[in-house]
């Protein structure tokens, strides 16, 4: 094998070139006698400073050069001043004094030249070889390997209606039940399933206050609030699919004010309560944080996101009476601080409130029994993604068709309450006993807008009082609009490296119209709210960024009939 030619010593060849070029520079000198002693020792060791500093030899060889020179200097005898004539040059030589600090100059920049270009031809040399744009770029994801058993109580109510399946087809025939079976959630049988979760993305600074940001993830479908894929789902080791998760640019004109344009992460600081934390969020969102100098920094979020966007055509088969858009949007605003009472004490405080404008559904016009191609004009007002908990109504006003009033009647199911959220979140950390931190984290929330009467008066179909008597047919509606949850966290709360660790238990209540169920925690109660019950965790690192996580969901219903179910997930977590 033949070594690689070493850079250095070829760069060692053209100083030298470039130092006797430098000696050439001054032609008056040429041919001309030099007395010695004029020859300044000075100028011959800045000579050798020079290549020393260049790389053509190093301080060692340099030091052995002069050391030598003296000695034979000092070996020679002193020659008799008087009977020496003056030294005179060989014919042809020329001796410099110095170099010229133009030559000089040239030296360091070809030579800085020179060897970036072979840095760059052969990478060899790190600092500053790679194009300015690549230091501007960071990639970044997760993965997530998740073991996950679904444990049904036995005695659990078992018609409870999909009303996301009723919603996602063309109408349920509420005429014929019986040939048209209601699809119903599972609410009896067990399910153990490995699930997936893997997250890539890209931020680059473009310039000092504008970021841009992308990120793809996995699912199983187009659920807002969860990336899981479940292995298998496909059959026969099919691929799965990747998602827009997020793209958006964030502007940073100044360190306390933050714009978000695009698909961004959530802007305000919720727990699950409110919004599930794999939730991204369309829209504009600004964030601002005050530091005034002390312990005390308020921070104030707001933000306007679309839920759902007409589609442009709808209704598609009505060519002279196209339908009104009836956009639904989620308006957000946030106002808490950070206060440190003290080096190992601080308290998160927000309050904020979320107006979801036009997510309720509305009753229609009289509409002449619709088929699979007809809309009738409050079709969009049905929710577009669900979980499973808010209290649901028949949104068209159906008017059996002339001659057959036994006909085929398809129906719709939207929200029967409306939704505008207070939310109050506080998180008190104490770090007193170092590494081991205590997190007491509370949050409660109340629906504004709910209307128990107006839910009445709409006919709700779900979340009635359990009935004592079973030959009494009389529905009371149970609905509820208050939520709250508290958790105790002991440990580290973000796990870093090998046995970091920490430990949690939990309650959470949610009654079934304190807030949308589409946005809500995934995993709890299976997703949606109408539940209520205890969630204890742990997890355990193994090395760094990687780490085993361990929960228990335990939940049952808050009202209407019985629903408990038990969650257990077992999850190994890195990422980069």
């Amino acid at each position: 094998m033949t070594a690689s030619p070493n850079p250095h010593r070829r760069t060692s060849v053209r100083v030298l070139t470039l130092a006797l070029a430098a000696l050439c520079a001054a032609p008056a000198l040429a041919a001309t006698p030099v007395d010695a002693s004029k020859i300044s020792p000075e100028v011959t060791l800045k000579l050798i400073d020079l290549l020393v500093a260049k790389g053509v030899m190093t301080r060692q060889q340099a030091d052995d050069m002069i050391a030598e020179a003296t000695a034979s200097a000092a070996a020679r005898p002193a020659p008799a001043l008087a009977a020496q004539p003056a030294y005179q040059t060989q014919p042809g030589a020329v001796v410099v004094p110095y170099i010229p600090e133009v030559v000089r100059q040239q030296i360091k920049d070809e030579l800085r030249a020179e060897v970036t270009q072979q840095a760059k031809s052969e990478g060899w040399a790190a600092p500053n070889a790679l194009p300015e744009w690549t230091q501007r770029i960071n990639v970044y994801g997760d993965v997530r390997a998740r073991a996950e058993d679904v444990l049904n109580d036995g005695e659990n109510y078992t018609d409870f209606p999909n009303f996301g399946v009723l919603n996602a087809g063309s109408g349920y025939d509420v005429n014929d039940p019986l040939n048209n079976p209601l699809p119903t959630v599972n609410t009896t049988k067990n399910r153990g399933r490995m699930r997936l979760r893997a997250r890539l993305g890209v931020h680059a600074q473009i310039a000092d206050w504008v970021e841009a940001d992308l990120r793809m993830a996995t699912g199983s479908d187009r659920s807002p609030v969860s990336t899981n894929q479940t292995l298998g789902a496909g059959g026969n080791l099919s691929k799965y699919s990747l998602w827009l998760d997020r793209a958006y640019i964030r502007l940073k004109p100044s360190d306390w004010l933050t714009a978000d344009i695009g698909r961004a992460p959530n802007p305000f600081w919720t727990s699950e309560l409110l919004f599930d934390n794999d939730l991204s969020f369309d829209g504009v969102a600004i964030k601002t944080e005050f530091d005034t100098g002390g312990d005390f920094k308020p921070f104030v979020n707001v933000g306007a996101f679309p839920i759902f966007n007409t589609d442009f055509d709808f209704g598609s088969t009505q060519r002279l009476d196209k339908a009104s858009s009836r956009d639904k949007w989620l308006y957000g605003a946030q106002l808490g601080a950070n206060w440190k009472f003290s080096d190992d004490v601080n308290l998160k405080l927000g309050l904020g409130y979320f107006l979801f404008d036009k997510i309720n559904g509305e009753r229609s016009t009289p509409c002449v029994a619709p088929t699979s191609k007809d809309v009738c004009d409050t079709d969009l007002s049905r929710p577009q993604f669900q979980q499973f908990g808010n209290t649901m109504f028949a949104i068209r006003d159906i008017v059996p068709a002339s001659g057959a009033p036994d006909g085929p009647q398809l129906q719709y199911f939207g929200y029967a309450s409306e939704f505008g959220v207070a939310n109050l979140h506080a998180a008190l950390e104490i770090a007193s006993f170092d590494p081991v931190k205590i997190v007491v984290e509370a949050d409660v929330v109340k629906n504004l807008k709910y209307d128990a009467n107006r839910i009445r008066a709409l006919g709700p179909l779900n979340n009635f009082k359990p009935l004592r008597d079973p030959n009494d047919r009389t529905f009371i509606f149970d609905g509820g609009d208050m939520g709250y949850y508290i958790n105790l966290l002991v440990g580290q709360p973000k796990i870093a490296k090998a046995w970091d660790w920490n430990a949690s238990i939990g309650y959470k209540r949610l009654e079934s119209d304190a807030v949308p169920d589409a946005f809500t925690d995934s995993d709890f109660h299976l997703g949606g709210t109408n539940s209520r019950g205890f969630i204890l965790g742990g997890a355990l690192g193994l090395a760094r960024n990687t780490w085993l996580g361990l929960r228990w969901l335990s939940a049952n219903e808050v009202s209407g009939a019985p629903y408990s179910v038990d969650v257990v997930q077992i999850d190994l977590n890195t990422e980069f």
